[in-house]
């Protein structure tokens, strides 16, 4: 229990700390524009929530990695709303998609350095 709750925090100030380093931004949050630009984004977005929601992190987690494009920093913005997203389930929710919070870090931290953001 101490040890969930303390990589809770750690996840939770790597997101924010992404955040707000790299986008200027207090919030973790991607927020979809429906641009046509933010198109693939915005949809890739979509597909991880419905993953999440159905329980497939895992899945959600391998598409996010198959899918970002390292040369556009709107993916990292989309990678930290997920990690963040992850980080706020419950340890059941988690343990039922057979998802570990260290997983969550790790995830958040090699998709970073993916970007050139070392953390």
């Amino acid at each position: 229990m101490l040890t969930e709750d303390w990589m809770m925090r750690q996840v939770d100030a790597l997101t924010r700390s992404i955040a707000y380093l790299v986008f200027k931004k207090e919030s973790t949050d991607y927020v979809p524009t429906g641009a046509e630009e933010d198109s693939e984004v915005d949809e890739l977005y979509r597909r991880l929530l419905e993953k999440v929601n159905a329980g497939d992190i895992g899945g959600a987690e391998d598409l996010l990695f198959e899918e970002s494009d390292v040369n556009d920093l709107r993916y990292l913005e989309l990678a930290v709303d997920f990690y963040a997203r992850l980080n706020d389930l419950s340890d059941e929710q988690l343990r039922q998609a057979g998802f570990g919070r260290d997983e969550i870090q790790e995830g958040l931290q090699d998709l970073a350095e993916q970007f050139g953001v070392s953390l």
